[in-house]
């Protein structure tokens, strides 16, 4: 890999502001990636992505609605959105999206994944299982916590959080 780097958002929650924010820091950051690990909820939030520069890649979450509208809204920025578990290799990399931690056991114990991102308890994770990266970037919408999202070096696996 060269220096690849992804920005990794979770529970915007309608955040427009916050959304906005991450992707821009992203940019700057020069992120090949955005990756949404569930609930935007509304797809007005999504457009706020509009500027990001690269890839957009996420999974729906429990509380996103308009699920065709999200879709389109996404496609239409040449990004892809699916139901978790979203499964791919990135640069020889094995990757996957998750909203909800349901699979999040398994998925480490099978050491089958070298990232493993998810979302939805708005709390931040950051482990090393074995050769698997386990990562949760917390609440970008704020509502429960101080919003956060990372970045992470695909290469060298560092991982900073960021505050909104």
């Amino acid at each position: 890999m060269n220096n690849l780097r992804i920005a990794v958002v979770s529970d915007s929650h309608d955040n427009a502001t916050n959304l906005e924010k991450a992707a821009c820091i992203a940019n700057r950051q020069n992120c090949s990636y955005f990756f949404h690990l569930g609930d935007f909820v509304s797809p007005f939030t999504v457009w706020k992505l509009k500027t990001f520069k690269g890839i957009i890649k996420a999974v729906y979450g429990n509380c996103d609605n308009e699920l065709p509208e999200l879709q389109r809204t996404i496609n239409t920025m040449g990004g892809d959105i699916d139901k978790p578990p979203m499964k791919f290799d990135l640069e020889g990399k094995q990757v996957i999206l998750l909203h909800e931690p349901y699979l999040l056991d398994e998925l480490i114990k099978s050491q089958e994944t070298d990232f493993i991102f998810y979302g939805h308890l708005h709390k931040v994770d950051v482990r090393k299982e074995g050769k698997t990266l386990v990562l949760n970037p917390g609440d970008s919408g704020g509502w429960v916590q101080k919003p956060t999202f990372f970045i992470v070096d695909m290469d060298s696996t560092a991982v900073e959080k960021i505050s909104l």
